[in-house]
């Protein structure tokens, strides 16, 4: 059954991708979903935003652990999810280098045809921003649990990212962005990485769910 999709204000336009229709998704590494910048939150949420503010401002955030763990713990603890189970819809990106930053969109627990855009930045979650769906597939097969994946394990990436970066003596030495998306069309999850490029050669990664690799290879 097609289901339409008809939000107010949007934060981004998404696509709800129909399982099994390989001509809505082209390829087996999700482009990101296009999201506009959101507003900056008036206030911090709770007390678990302000412990992620102190840490994040410290070094590379992709390989803080601690940092990671705590702006997870933020997003949880923001009091419009009333502590219910999370869904990510289609995808979840972090960013280091110069503006750390975490984007993603939250299916809401109450309403779960409602989908919100979120951004962590400067140790804080913003206010939610709606997001106008549409598609003819069904919500259930664009969303996964948020606790299928640990915040802390892209610091495992960024370590391996950069011990492969200095082992094969590539361009770019430190991890900048890293995400884990839903292929809708097989249901495949995974973490993406930019491959890594030298003046001979490009190489490629593929990541547990833990974080730990699973291969890196010459493409």
């Amino acid at each position: 059954m097609k289901m339409k999709w008809l939000a107010l204000v949007t934060a981004a336009a998404l696509s709800l991708t129909a399982c099994g229709d390989k001509n809505k998704q082209a390829s087996d590494a999700p482009e990101k979903a296009a999201a506009g910048k959101t507003a900056d939150a008036s206030k911090q949420a709770d007390k678990p935003a302000e412990e992620a503010k102190s840490v994040a401002s410290s070094g590379n955030f992709l390989a803080d652990a601690a940092a990671l763990q705590a702006a997870e713990d933020a997003l949880k603890a923001l009091p419009q999810f009333g502590g219910k189970p999370l869904n990510i819809f289609q995808n979840i990106h972090f960013y280091g280098g110069e503006r750390p930053r975490i984007t993603v969109e939250i299916q809401d627990p109450s309403k779960p045809d409602n989908i919100d855009h979120y951004e962590f930045e400067d140790g804080k979650w913003s206010e939610p921003q709606a997001v106008r769906i549409s598609g003819d597939g069904n919500m259930k097969d664009n969303v996964f649990p948020l606790d299928e994946i640990k915040f802390a394990d892209i610091a495992k990436i960024a370590q391996a990212y950069g011990e492969k970066a200095k082992e094969v003596e590539a361009k770019e030495a430190e991890l900048d962005h890293v995400y884990y998306a839903l292929f809708v069309p097989t249901g495949k999850r995974q973490w993406y990485t930019s491959n890594l490029e030298t003046d001979r050669a490009e190489y490629e990664f593929e990541f547990n769910k833990d974080g730990t690799l699973k291969s890196f290879k010459k493409r």
